[in-house]
C-alpha cells in the first residue's frame, strides 16, 4: 500500500445496512429469549413453528401468530408510508424511515418496562410488545426492499442468503460486505442476550440508537452524492 494513501472505505449504505443487521439479532435475542420462543423480524421461525404444530407438535403458536399478524400489518402501513416519504423527501425517504423506526423502537422499550427480565411465559403484556416490535420490523423489511439495489446483498433480517453468496467468489468487496452482514447478526444476537440479562428494555433501547445512527449514515451519504436506491 503507497503510503499516506487511504485504502477506499466502505459505502456509508453498507456500514448502515450491517448495523440494521445487528438490530435484527438484538431484537430477536429480545423475542426468543425474553418473550417466549416467537421471532419479530425473521418470519421463517415463526412459519415453521406453526407448520410444525400442525403436525401435531407441541409448541406455543399464540406468539408465533401474533407475529405473523404483527408483521403483515407492519409491512402494509410501512408499505404506505414509505411510500408517501419518497414522495414527500426524495431521495432522504432512506433516513427518514430509519429515524421513525427508531422512535418506534424507543416506544417498543418503554412497551416492556413492565416486564420480568426472566419467566418468558406469554402474557398479554408480552402478546403486546411482540406485536408491537414485529409490526416495527414488518415495516423495515418493506423500507429494506424499497432501497432497492443498495440493500441487495444485505437485506438486515436473514443471513442466509448472504451466508451462501460469501462462498460464491466474486469481487473480495462483494464477499466482505456478505459476512460483514452475517457477523453482524451475530454480533447484535450476543449483545442483545447480554443486555436482556438486566430487562429487555436495555437492549430495545440499544436497537433504537443504532436504527437512528444508521439513519444517519444513510443521510450523509444521501448529501456527499449517494443514493438510497
Amino acid at each position: 500500500m503507497t503510503r499516506g494513501v487511504r485504502p477506499p472505505r466502505p459505502p456509508r449504505f453498507v456500514v448502515a445496512f450491517v448495523v440494521l443487521t445487528a438490530v435484527a439479532g438484538v431484537v430477536e435475542a429480545v423475542s426468543f429469549l425474553g418473550l417466549g420462543m416467537v421471532f419479530t423480524a425473521v418470519m421463517t421461525g415463526n412459519t415453521l413453528f406453526l407448520g410444525f404444530a400442525l403436525a401435531g407438535q407441541r409448541l406455543p403458536v399464540a406468539g408465533p401468530l401474533v407475529a405473523v399478524a404483527a408483521f403483515s400489518a407492519g409491512a402494509i402501513v410501512g408499505n404506505r408510508v414509505t411510500a408517501r416519504l419518497a414522495a414527500r423527501d426524495g431521495e432522504r425517504w432512506l433516513p427518514s424511515a430509519l429515524y421513525g423506526e427508531g422512535a418506534l423502537l424507543a416506544v417498543a422499550a418503554m412497551l416492556a418496562l413492565g416486564l420480568p427480565a426472566e419467566n418468558p411465559h406469554l402474557t398479554p403484556h408480552r402478546f403486546v410488545v411482540i406485536g408491537a416490535v414485529a409490526a416495527i420490523m414488518g415495516a423495515r423489511n418493506v423500507t429494506i426492499i424499497r432501497a432497492g439495489a443498495r440493500s441487495r446483498d444485505l437485506p438486515t433480517t436473514v443471513v442466509t442468503r448472504a451466508l451462501a453468496g460469501a462462498f460464491m467468489g466474486g469481487p473480495p468487496g462483494t464477499m466482505l460486505r456478505r459476512l460483514a452482514t452475517v457477523v453482524g447478526m451475530v454480533v447484535g444476537a450476543a449483545l442483545g442476550a447480554l443486555l436482556l440479562r438486566f430487562h429487555p428494555i436495555f437492549p430495545l433501547l440499544l436497537a433504537s440508537v443504532a436504527v437512528v445512527v444508521a439513519g444517519a449514515l444513510c443521510e450523509r451519504e444521501i448529501r456527499e452524492g449517494g443514493r438510497p436506491s
